[in-house]
């Protein structure tokens, strides 16, 4: 066997060679195709975490099932003074996936690119790992992942539904608390530690064109089909009011597998691991980019790019952080602490 016939000896090489010029290929498979080399990279680059430069801040500093209390430095730019938040519960070793073979991985990703090069659809005859075929893409896999994931948290119950994050809008930036009851009363805790009650009623959600009582909200379906008729039929305008509420809201664990299901539906979603939000915890980053138009009374329509980001914990489905896409994001909220509570302190 030649050199040529090694390189070419991949599933679908012949159809590659035969196809010659073809029509370029739909953004949709591409974008099937990038996901697929983005797991690749991602598993072959993928190893037991160890110390970084960030030794004094507890790495996957996040509300885990049954973790401690751990007290988080604020990265440098942040001269606010450090908040509690829940830890992990422990140092651990992340168990490390299989990997394949350099050829293993060149045969996949060949594979892929000769399905797109003769105009298939691209569905991988198997994936990475050697399972299955999926025909979700990467973004879409992760987030019915976290369906499951979210099944297995436990339902708590408290007197309080707390959110407690840290905000960026341009240059300015704060830190708060905000308490709900399910009598509707809200009160906030400011930056320096006063607490007061708010005069609006901050315990109701939008799902749909409807801001739902507390009352209501608890009785949402945990259908993904029956839940989803709640919301937009516009996807976008859908994603952005159910990531709002998977990052806020007090919802059951049923409810949020159904969320995240419903999301796993929406097109032009990416997917990034391995990132990090303000607070240096990892997670996973999705991304949704589109493009609005503002029609003005008396002016030209106005038309604008937008990004809808958020860094999702893996290992417990919760939202630590939304906002802009970017190195720096110009609007950032970071979730230090969501949960119920017994006490406003």
């Amino acid at each position: 066997m030649t050199e040529r016939d090694g390189l070419l000896d991949f599933p679908g090489a012949d159809e590659l060679i035969a196809a010659g010029t073809v029509a370029p290929p739909s953004n949709a498979n591409i974008m099937a195709v990038r996901d697929i080399v983005a797991l690749l990279a991602q598993r072959e680059t993928e190893q037991t975490p160890t110390a970084t430069a960030h030794d004094s801040v507890v790495p996957l500093a996040t509300a885990r099932r049954g973790g401690p209390a751990a007290s988080l430095a604020p990265p440098e730019d942040l001269p606010e003074d450090p908040l509690v938040v829940l830890g992990p519960d422990g140092p651990g070793t992340a168990p490390r996936h299989r990997r394949l073979s350099r050829r293993g991985r060149f045969l996949v990703a060949a594979a892929a690119v000769a399905a797109i090069a003769v105009g298939a659809a691209v569905h991988p005859v198997l994936d990475v790992t050697g399972k299955p075929p999926s025909t979700a893409s990467a973004a879409s896999a992760f987030l019915n992942d976290m369906a499951k994931v979210s099944t297995e948290a436990p339902a708590t119950h408290g007197k309080y539904w707390m959110v407690h994050y840290w905000a960026k809008d341009g240059r300015r930036t704060s830190t708060v608390t905000v308490y709900s009851d399910r009598a509707g009363a809200t009160w906030i805790r400011k930056p320096n530690g006063e607490v007061t009650r708010s005069g609006h009623n901050i315990a109701d959600w939008n799902v749909g064109d409807r801001r739902l009582p507390w009352t209501e909200f608890d009785q949402l379906p945990t259908e993904p089909e029956k839940l989803k008729a709640r919301f937009s039929k516009n996807a976008e305008a859908r994603f952005e009011q159910i990531m709002s509420l998977l990052a806020e809201s007090p919802a059951s664990p049923d409810v949020r597998s159904a969320l995240f299901q419903i999301v796993a539906q929406t097109p032009g979603v990416t997917m990034t691991p391995k990132v990090k939000d303000s607070r240096g915890r990892p997670g996973t980053e999705i991304v949704l980019r589109g493009t609005r138009r503002v029609d003005k009374q008396g002016a030209k329509p106005v038309t604008f790019q937008y990004s809808l980001r958020y860094v999702i914990d893996p290992d417990t489905s919760r939202v630590l952080e939304s906002g802009s896409a970017g190195a720096n994001p110009v609007v950032r909220t970071t979730y230090l602490e969501v949960g119920w509570t017994n006490h406003i302190s």
